[in-house]
């Protein structure tokens, strides 16, 4: 073997061992618009601190759904993004979403930890959509149940999707130490956020991440995820339907949509095109909330919590409030987060309070023992 490539071999398998730099993760949210990262840090006080922040946009089609089309296209802003962040941390948590992944709540009889291995196996093979050899699962106990069983969370995910994002991030010269759900990771920063106030055994919340081409809606009851579900309408939705209806390009359409004509004032006509693409969200979030009153006889909620950079749309708050018919409020991580001033500019505030939430969720997971 060439020394050169002994050398290599002995740093891929000792450097880890002998790494003094940071100890936390750089959270890395690979979305269909944009790439984010975060870097935070936990304070003696218990409270989480943003120490560094950025975002990068990509090309149109780099990725659908689930699946890499443009690798050198995230390459590039995976490199630009690590150069921007400018963090001397080389280890990374990435969150991945999509139809070849899986978060759910899933009630057992339980038993000793092989016969709740097996269980779960069991019971995930029917919600996968691909064969459970060919994904990888982990999975948490979270409660009791009412029924003397156990209620877990799972998460599970098709390996050559992992392996997809995982081997380009890495190719940016870092180490990809965690793999999350997008999911599990916007719920880091609610509980951290929220506190105790959604906790509490009798209180059932709403959480919605609101992205450009999808909606995670979760419903988080007595302090874990009870139900979740990706709907496949989001803000680009409606960039999509004004860029067709008004014939202008993708920038002025988003310009349009959150902006209007400059002074905040949106034109009726775009209000009409935001209103119908609303309508088509409305009746899908809808039939989600009449299945879980009739699977749980459920029918109100203590209150709704939005995230997303589609969370801006004009209204849309007042009018999600009035179809869940509960308060409707912004998740915003600074309410309870410090963050370093001479990492993050003020003009980024916004930015991140919307659009970063998940990548800061990412980067809340801590190093594997």
């Amino acid at each position: 073997m060439d020394p050169k490539d002994i050398v290599d071999n002995i740093k891929e398998k000792f450097g880890d061992m002998f790494y003094v730099g940071p100890k936390g993760v750089i959270g890395i949210d690979i979305g269909l618009s944009a790439i984010k990262f975060a870097e935070v840090s936990l304070q003696s006080d218990g409270n989480y601190k943003i120490n560094r922040y950025a975002s990068v946009d990509l090309p149109e089609g780099t990725i659908i759904e689930d699946e890499i089309q443009k690798e050198d296209e995230i390459l590039q802003a995976l490199q630009q993004g690590i150069k921007e962040l400018n963090s001397p941390n080389k280890f990374a948590c990435i969150g991945i979403s999509g139809p070849n992944t899986l978060i759910k709540k899933l009630q057992l009889a339980g038993g000793t930890p092989e016969e709740i291995e097996d269980q779960v196996t069991w019971e995930t093979e029917q919600y996968l959509p691909f064969p459970i050899d060919e994904g990888n699962l982990s999975f948490s106990v979270v409660s009791e149940n009412q029924g003397g069983g156990i209620n877990v969370i799972i998460g599970a995910a098709k390996k050559t999707v992992i392996d997809s994002f995982k081997s380009t991030v890495e190719r940016a010269n870092l180490k990809v130490k965690i793999v999350d759900l997008n999911a599990s990771a916007t719920i880091n920063v609610f509980e951290a956020v929220m506190g105790d106030e959604v906790k509490q055994k009798d209180k059932t919340w709403i959480l919605m991440d609101i992205g450009a081409q999808k909606t995670h809606f979760m419903i988080y009851k007595g302090g874990v995820l009870a139900f979740f579900k990706e709907v496949n309408i989001g803000g680009l939705t409606i960039t999509e339907e004004i860029q067709r209806q008004m014939g202008v390009n993708y920038k002025e359409a988003e310009s349009l949509k959150i902006s209007g004509d400059g002074s905040g004032n949106i034109p009726e006509e775009i209000m009409d095109l935001i209103n119908q693409v609303l309508d088509s969200f409305f009746n899908e979030l809808k039939k989600t909330i009449d299945f879980w009153v009739n699977s749980t006889s459920e029918e109100s909620f203590d209150g709704c919590v939005l995230t997303g950079g589609s969370a801006l749309i004009p209204g849309l708050p007042e009018a999600l409030q009035e179809l869940f018919e509960t308060e409707v409020q912004i998740l915003n991580p600074f309410s309870t987060m410090a963050y370093n001033q001479s990492n993050i500019s003020e003009d980024m505030i916004n930015e991140i309070a919307f659009k970063g939430v998940c990548a800061i969720g990412l980067a809340m997971r801590s190093l594997p023992k």
